[in-house]
């Protein structure tokens, strides 16, 4: 999911598309650097707590790959993916035609659409294209997703301690990212221990 109303989004949208295009369904499409280091990235995501009869929330859903994990690995669940990019939701419902993927936009959601409306919100890999004001946007994005969960967000995004970075990626400062989470509730916990250039962030509702 990346801001579709603006320039941003619309580039975001043609480079999914081109990609899917390129390579067919699979995490090539969504600039996954393999299957295993996908299958990371949801396994420390989704060790947020324990997801078994909870409703999920994929921001950024893609092909559906998260959906894909959390049925192989036997955990189930009310799953909802929204993405913006057209092509990646039709593949995901012809490979899954059993989930519920939705274009939406959380970027523009209005205000009164802001509700803890599912158990657990999860994105990853939703920053790392982001480059007018990457940091606000994260900030903004984290602020929102807070608001949809009951329960908690996880959430991942390229590290600035990353000892290599790739050009036109955008790398949060840790420091950054925790403190602003912490603006929004006390119980904050960073995961900066699975990979060398990426890390993920659990949040929890201060009253859970």
């Amino acid at each position: 999911m990346k801001d579709g109303t603006d320039l941003h989004g619309c580039r975001v949208i043609e480079y999914y598309t081109r990609r899917l295009q390129q390579y067919g369904p699979e995490p090539r499409a969504v600039d996954w650097g393999s299957p295993q280091s996908q299958v990371l990235r949801f396994s420390v995501l989704c060790e947020i707590g324990s997801l078994a009869g909870a409703s999920i929330l994929d921001v950024g859903c893609g092909l559906g790959d998260l959906y894909g994990y959390l049925r192989t690995a036997g955990i189930n669940v009310d799953y909802t993916g929204y993405d913006i990019t057209p092509a990646l939701l039709e593949a995901a419902r012809r490979r899954f035609p059993e989930g519920r993927f939705l274009e939406r936009n959380i970027a523009d959601l209005p205000e009164a659409d802001l509700e803890p409306g599912w158990d657990y919100v999860i994105a990853s890999g939703i920053f790392y294209l982001r480059q007018q004001d990457p940091d606000a946007y994260l900030r903004e994005m984290v602020g929102r997703l807070s608001r949809l969960a009951r329960r908690g967000v996880a959430f991942n995004t390229l590290s600035a301690r990353a000892s290599e970075r790739s050009a036109g990626e955008y790398y949060a400062d840790p420091t950054m990212v925790v403190g602003a989470c912490l603006d929004l509730t006390p119980r904050v916990v960073l995961r900066h221990d699975y990979m060398p250039h990426d890390f993920t962030v659990y949040l929890y509702p201060a009253t859970a």
